[in-house]
């Protein structure tokens, strides 16, 4: 079942998130398994946001464990909140 992943944070920023993705997705075109889609942006009134969208909890919650908390650890950046939810619906132009 495909989930949606919701991480934020208001103590990350631009610079920390792109630092971090460079980490653990240096190719843009070689995403990490079982992952579909992901977005960033900045949260209104601060901090940083993302959103993955993963063919399963169990892709995403590999990726996390393995790459993104090591990354973000080494970088010294603050923790950030995860929810996910299973994937009801996706529109997305072609």
């Amino acid at each position: 079942m495909p989930i949606l992943g919701y991480h934020y944070s208001a103590d990350w920023n631009q610079e920390l998130y792109q630092a971090t993705i460079d980490r653990v997705i240096p190719d843009r075109n070689d995403l990490p398994s079982g992952m579909i889609a992901h977005y960033a942006a900045p949260l209104e009134g601060g901090g940083w946001q993302v959103v993955d969208v993963w063919e399963s909890a169990e892709h995403h919650d590999r990726f996390l464990r393995e790459r993104v908390v090591p990354a973000a650890q080494e970088l010294g950046a603050p923790p950030f909140e995860t929810k996910l939810t299973e994937l009801y619906n996706s529109l997305v132009a072609q």
